[in-house]
Formats: C-alpha cells, structure tokens, sequence
C-alpha cells in the first residue's frame, strides 16, 4: 500500500492542510524551495522526462519544517535543527501512526530563541537544536507544566505532529458529515501504512534521507 506523490500534489495538499490562502501560495512555494535548496529532503533527483515523487516521510518531514517556518525559525535554523534531530523527529511521526488505521497525540517542542546564547562547549550552536524533545499527550502536557507553571523556562514552541497529521487526512479524505474530525478513508489510510511502515523499516537514526 505505497503512498507517492509528485511535488505540484505535494504542495497543494500541504498548502490546504496549513490553510495557506492563495495569496500566499507564491511565498509558500518560495519557503519550501528555500528548505530544497538547504537539503531537507535528500534522494529527489528527477531523472530526465520523470517528475520527482514524495513519500509519505518526505511529506510529513516537509511539513513539520513549515510548521517551525510558521513559528519564526528562519529556513537554515530550522532544517538544522531538523537533522540535529533526525531520530527524534522520526520517532515523533512514529508515536502518531503508532496505531493502525488512526492517529495517536504525538508533539515536539524546542526553544525557539533567537537571543539567548547556547553553552560555548556544546555540540550544539541554537537552542532550538539543543532543547528539541518530543512526546505523546501525557509527556507534553508534563513537561508544559514543568516548563511553565513551575517556571523552569521562560518560553518553548509545541508543535503538534498529530495535528499536522490530521489536516492532512481532512484534505485527503474530507470530513464526515456532522463531524469535526477529518475521517480516515482510502487515500488517508495509505499515507498512514506507509508512514508506519517507513518507521518499521528505517534506520533509528534515520540517515536515509
């Protein structure tokens, strides 16, 4: 049950999902060749005559960059802190296709400071690098308690994958009528098998692109 798409489809369904109006379709497109050249997305090298296809990681990993563009992190910041955390984020999209045929809360968070200055010795050089973490429903709502309400921190971005996941299956399949929550149908049903099967298949670390 594969799941490809080519990068028109890929764009058209992400700028849906993400309600970007028309308007701003043209600075969309531009934010996501700026990801490209940047090299989030490795291995799409269309051949002569044959459009490039996207599966069903590539359009997830594409979008969760677009989601950190949205909070404020410019394109360089946000790609690297993608790949400085590349098994984390592969296990987050994990955790939201942990059941078959449905979606589990999953979110990341990070310190999305542009200020505040890293430890000197550290491996890593932005905070947003160095806090990323993620979790299901009963983590993130822990660490937002110990983040905020007891004041370790003076600010974090959630993102929620999950939620991502399930604007992508509302411009998929559509919605119920009478219901809120998008329904899983047919194209819904492959995008969420072949994520799940990219995690059972991937390396941990997720070096493959």
């Amino acid at each position: 049950m594969g799941f490809g798409v080519n990068r028109a489809a890929m764009l058209e369904l992400l700028a849906e999902a993400m309600e970007v109006p028309v308007s701003r379709r043209p600075a969309f497109l531009g934010r996501f060749q700026h990801l490209q050249r940047l090299s989030l997305i490795e291995g799409i090298s269309p051949g002569r005559g044959k459009a490039a296809e996207y599966q069903a990681h590539h359009v997830m990993v594409i979008a969760l960059a677009l989601q950190m563009l949205q909070l404020g992190l410019t394109p360089e910041r946000a790609v690297e802190t993608i790949n400085q955390n590349r098994a984390r984020v592969r296990e987050a999209i994990g955790l939201a296709v942990s059941r078959e045929g449905n979606i589990s809360p999953s979110l990341f968070w990070f310190d999305p400071s542009v200020l505040t200055k890293f430890m000197d010795e550290s491996e890593f050089s932005d905070l947003a690098e160095a806090t990323f973490d993620f979790g299901d429903a009963e983590e993130s709502m822990r660490m937002f308690k110990h983040f905020f309400v007891d004041g370790y921190l003076q600010r974090s971005a959630f993102i929620s994958v999950s939620g991502t996941l399930w604007h992508i299956v509302g411009v998929l399949d559509g919605f119920e009528e009478g219901k809120i929550r998008p329904k899983i149908a047919e194209q819904s049903l492959k995008l969420l098998a072949a994520l799940s099967e990219w995690f059972d298949s991937s390396d941990p670390a997720w070096t493959d692109g």
